[in-house]
């Protein structure tokens, strides 16, 4: 059963966090949290079973220009619930992983201002160590396990689960939420959440024992292994190995055209590719150095305008910024993580600079597209005139080829309007809300309370009971500005038996 202290730490968690790598943040966690001990009332010490999992959206998101991967926004409750699993019970797993100089990724270390896991310089850790690790070797093998988290068996996970000390009810309630993210398939875990990482990390801990029982000198992060060898043949003998490894283990498979012999000096090259702290210019260090100077190095840290100096601002200017990005989709072939990896950067001290040449550059950035958004909404410090522009600009980019055919790219642009009032232009959305898909209209009713449209949304009181169930969270979010009496009114009408439900209905009652 969850503790207080698990319940509220995933919810505090989420909210400074997200609840995943890739989709907007859900705002109705912020209702949530207002009542935080009315949602932990309902939820601790209970059984988990009777939490039926709700329902998740799952979409597709590039990797680059031509590869995607399906990615999954579990139900807010469910976000909740596994979060505070993870938390109350992941040191389990991490207890039986190999030593952290072995496998790098998803170190379990929960902190409330840094996330689930330890280190946020561990795939960067990881590379450095690769290749001061190569100088003493003549080859090194580099494996990466094709489309990992859709091939992970349930009873894998689960079997790891309880050889880590995870109750049965908590087990029985991942392995059931596990289920309802792949129509009842037993294959394939959700790609996203913060906290699914574990369970990956605790199927692997079967393949690991066993690369290290059998002499493999290797190291790993997440689905990629790298094996140091003395000759290519030694290469090629680890090479069967690991491929028997993982078929006999868990029926997995290495991906073809990223598995490779290298020798130690091209490794090292390779190795200098992969590490994402790594300015592609002289401007672009300095854009960094100027960012740990106020972050202290934090990753995850945002920075206001008020807390930087004058100087150090107006030395950020959009010709710099511009043809930083510029020079990153001049390359022959582009590094959209590294790139990614400056976004994020950027977003941390939302210098405007990067805007116009992000919305004007979208096809050749759409690998970027989440972090271009997210940058968008953290910028800071421009005239109410300026954030119609940008809304003007999005409302184009709804309509081009690039994005009228990818449900993510609409979804990131349309969560930009219900975080930022002064983007406006809410009579456009509302047009469009009648022959939108149900993402959409989320996101629309969302927009609608950020530009106090509650007039409107009146109006679609009527259709409460055929939206599905992310449109209902938002309805009930966006109804919280309605009159007193007419809200309450209307949600006592409401019949509902989740915790998240009950909660966020009693927030808007009574904000």
């Amino acid at each position: 059963m969850l503790t207080k202290d698990s319940i509220s730490w995933a919810i505090n968690f989420i909210q400074n966090h997200s609840d995943g790598d890739l989709f907007p943040a859900i705002l109705e966690i912020n209702a949530i949290s207002s009542y935080i001990d009315d949602f932990v009332a309902l939820i601790e010490g209970k059984d988990l079973t009777q939490f039926t999992p709700g329902a998740c959206r799952r979409f597709i998101v590039p990797k680059d220009e031509i590869s995607y991967r399906q990615a999954t926004q579990l139900d807010p409750q469910d976000s909740i619930l596994l979060t505070s699993i993870i938390h109350q019970f992941g040191a389990g797993i991490e207890a039986r992983r190999l030593h952290n100089n072995i496998v790098y990724s998803y170190r379990f270390s929960p902190d409330i201002n840094h996330g689930l896991y330890s280190s946020k310089t561990a795939w960067n850790d990881f590379w450095k160590t690769a290749y001061e690790k190569s100088r003493t070797y003549e080859f090194v093998l580099y494996c990466d396990i094709a489309d990992y988290y859709n091939q992970i068996y349930h009873h894998i996970v689960e079997n790891q689960l309880r050889e880590s000390g995870f109750p049965n009810q908590e087990t029985k309630w991942i392995i059931k939420l596990l289920n309802s993210t792949t129509a009842n398939v037993s294959r394939g875990i959700p790609i996203g959440p913060h906290a699914v990482h574990l369970l990956a990390e605790a199927a692997m801990i079967p393949i690991d024992n066993s690369l290290h029982t059998q002499g493999i000198d290797f190291l790993r992060y997440a689905d990629d292994i790298l094996v140091f060898c003395d000759s290519s043949q030694s290469a090629k003998i680890a090479l069967a190995k690991i491929a028997s490894i993982l078929d006999k283990q868990q029926r997995l498979m290495l991906q073809r055209h990223k598995t490779k012999v290298y020798s130690s000096n091209h490794f090292r090259d390779l190795c200098n590719e992969m590490i994402e702290d790594r300015p592609i210019n002289k401007d672009e260090d300095k854009i960094l150095k100027l960012i740990r100077k106020y972050s202290n190095g934090d990753p995850y840290r945002t920075i206001t305008y008020s807390e930087i100096s004058k100087e150090d601002w107006e030395s950020l200017t959009e010709q710099i910024i511009s043809k930083i990005i510029q020079e990153y989709i001049d390359q022959k072939e582009v590094d959209y993580i590294r790139l990614r990896w400056f976004y994020r950067r950027l977003a941390q001290i939302g210098h405007p600079g990067a805007i116009e040449i992000s919305l004007s550059n979208i096809s050749q950035l759409s690998p970027c597209f989440a972090n271009i958004c997210a940058y968008l909404a953290s910028v800071q410090s421009i005239s109410a005139e300026q954030w119609v522009y940008i809304g003007e600009q999005l409302l184009k980019l709804l309509d081009s080829q690039e994005v009228v055919h990818n449900e993510f790219f609409r979804l990131s642009i349309l969560s930009l309007f219900t975080k930022n009032e002064y983007i406006n232009h809410f009579s456009y959305l509302v047009n469009k809300f009648p022959v939108s898909e149900p993402f959409a209209r989320r996101e629309i009713l969302l927009a609608a309370h950020q530009n106090s449209a509650y007039d409107w949304l009146r109006e679609q009181k009527e259709n409460y009971q055929s939206m599905d169930p992310w449109q209902k969270m938002a309805f009930i979010y966006g109804v919280s500005g309605l009159p007193k009496d007419e809200k309450r009114f209307f949600l006592n009408s409401l019949t509902h038996q989740r915790p998240f439900d009950s909660v966020l209905i009693k927030w808007a009652k009574n904000i």
